[in-house]
Formats: C-alpha cells, structure tokens, sequence
C-alpha cells in the first residue's frame, strides 16, 4: 500500500479511548486546523459551543447531586436553608454545609465555623491608641466622612486633640469640606485640604509629629475611572488605607467594592450603616470568602457614641437572626431553584472548620 493510502486508511480508525484517558487529554478535540494552520471560523464556533454544553452539563449534573445529597441529609438541608434564608451565598452554604459533621446541632456548628473564618481586630489595640496615618477610602454614600469624625473623636477624647491631624481630599463633592471642617472645629483641630499627590505629600510631612493623621476621600463608585486615580494618590509608604464597605449593601454590590479598591492592601474593613443593614450575612459572607478583617462598626449618625469594635462572635450572631419580610424569606420550595442555577466558581474552600 501507497504511504498516501496507509495515511487516509489511519484517519478512518476511531479513536483509542484508553489512550485518551491514559494521557488525561481533554474530552473535546482541538478545533481542526486546515492545512494554511489556520482553523476555519465554523469549526471553531462549534468546538466552543460544544465545550460551553459540556461546561453547562457538568454544572447541572453538580447541581442535581447537591439537591439529591440534601434530600437524603434532611439536617444538611436545614441547615442549607436556614444559612441562604440569612442571605449567605449559595458558594459558600455549599462549601460550608459539606463539611456538617454527626450528633451536634447545625446552627450552633455553623456559627462556631463561621465566627473561625471571620477577622476581626477584637484583640487587637483600637487605631485610636495605635495611632498612624489612616485614609478612609469607600464608594460615594457609605459614610466615609462620618467615620473619620468617629474616629477622630474617639481618639482625641483619649490622646487630645494637639496629636490629631485631619485632611481631605474631596474636592468633587460640593459641601464635603464644610461637612469635616464642622466636625474639626468641635474638636479643635484644623483641617486641611490636598488636591494632588504632592500636596498631600507636604500635608503627610507637616503632620508628621502628628501621633494620629487621618485622611477623608472622595466617594467614588467601585466602577468609576478615577477611582485608580485615587488609589495611586494614597500610594505613599506611610499611608493605612481603611476600606468603609455598607452593611447594607447587596453581596454582589460589596464583592465589587472590595475588588475595585484592593481590599486586599487594606489595613482593614470599617462596615458602616450597621444600623440600616435588614441582612448582614451578604457582608461578612463577602469578607470571609476575601479574607478580610473588620476593625471596626458604625452603626448610626452619632460621633463618636455609634463607633465600636464587635467579635466574631457578635457579628455572626446577629447575621444569623437575619429579618426581612416573608416575601423574601426561602423556603423548601424555593431551595431547587437556587441550586439549578450555574454554581459560582471558586479556587478551594474558604473556610476551615
């Protein structure tokens, strides 16, 4: 036989499919490649549908077995329930209902992981006796200026007002500064103003024998271009950023904020808005998938009064009362449409028991 006719005689044999899995090669082909080494555009298209089925098909397969898995562990489904009727995420009940153990109750095993999971500076000093320079960073709304006047109180009521220095840099919102000067002439400490890196620089130098600086931003949406802007301009080696997230805020609204602003290089998280928070599950569900740690609540207008430090054990508490009206509360019904929906990724468990 011709070398052209062996070649032609080897494409028509089917495909070996021990030696796939053998060599752990992928399930679904490469896109064919022509001759010119370029795959036609057609083909291409089908190998990606046919991978976005697969993708859906496993997800769903996923799905049905957690659903299934939950109908023979009517406890795990308790649990399940109760934890998104809270307004925790669907990613994380999974995770943490998987690991429910035998002969104990649910709830309090649930709230003992959860409290492990979630830092908080409870045994920690408050910032207002470990001083430093702090930049209250935070979407627009959140409470940003009233946080640091919070702060700021609490802090020249124990070391005096001479050791605090206060700047702002909102310079976009029309009555920010008169907002923090107010608050700066009932302590008795001036405030001033930087509208660029260098002048907040010289600002950081001339407070510098300052045993306290705290710096007030400009409230910008998580997806407003500036916000790098802003992030860039507090870049400096002796800058504490505090990320002010609202309790009250959707789970969704939250994870962006905490993206956007790197909550990740954040000296920590300041959860505002306690006061109006229905759920606060959808926020300490965010901070412990992130890894982050809560220094500090405000919940309510009042300076310095409604400025405190919560355990664990008190936030997670309060978010397993949950609340709300009944028409969003979930029951057994409704736990089957949770879980048909495509599962969120995610890289291992968060949690540790």
């Amino acid at each position: 036989i011709e070398p052209r006719a062996r070649a032609a005689e080897a494409r028509r044999e089917p495909p070996v499919l021990r030696e796939e899995i053998r060599h752990a090669e992928p399930l679904l082909p490469q896109a064919p490649v022509l001759t010119d080494g370029a795959p036609r555009r057609d083909q291409v298209e089908m190998m990606e549908e046919l991978r976005s089925m697969r993708g859906l098909i496993e997800q769903r397969f996923g799905a049905l077995a957690f659903m299934e898995k939950l109908q023979r562990q009517p406890r795990q489904a308790q649990l399940t329930q109760k934890l998104l009727g809270c307004g925790f995420s669907p990613s994380l009940v999974r995770k943490l209902v998987e690991g429910l153990p035998g002969g104990c109750d649910e709830l309090a095993w649930a709230a003992g992981v959860l409290e492990r999971n979630l830092a908080t500076g409870e045994r920690e000093s408050p910032l207002e006796d470990v001083g430093g320079v702090y930049a209250l960073v935070g979407p627009t709304g959140v409470g940003k200026t009233t946080s640091t006047a919070k702060l700021a109180a609490a802090f020249a009521t124990r070391h005096g007002a001479a050791n605090l220095g206060l700047i702002t840099l909102d310079a976009y919102r029309v009555g920010a500064h008169e907002q923090l000067r107010t608050y700066g002439r009932i302590l008795g400490v001036p405030v001033h103003t930087a509208h660029d890196r260098a002048s907040l620089e010289d600002l950081l130098d001339l407070l510098s024998a300052k045993k306290m600086v705290l710096i007030d931003t400009a409230g910008m949406a998580q997806r407003d271009a500036r916000t790098r802007e802003l992030l860039d301009m507090l870049s400096h080696r002796s800058i504490n950023k505090l990320l002010v997230v609202n309790a009250a805020a959707q789970g969704e609204t939250i994870e962006e904020v905490l993206l956007a602003y790197g909550a990740a290089a954040c000296r920590g998280i300041v959860l505002s808005k306690m006061d109006e928070a229905v759920k606060l599950a959808p926020a300490l569900d965010a901070l412990i998938r992130y890894k982050l740690k809560v220094l500090a609540v405000a919940n309510g207008q009042r300076v310095p009064e409604d400025w405190h430090r919560l355990s664990a054990n008190a936030l997670v508490q309060r978010a397993l009362r949950g609340g709300g009206s009944p028409a969003w509360r979930m029951d057994s019904a409704d736990m089957n449409l949770v879980f048909a929906g495509v599962p969120t990724p995610a890289a291992g468990n968060p949690l540790h028991a």
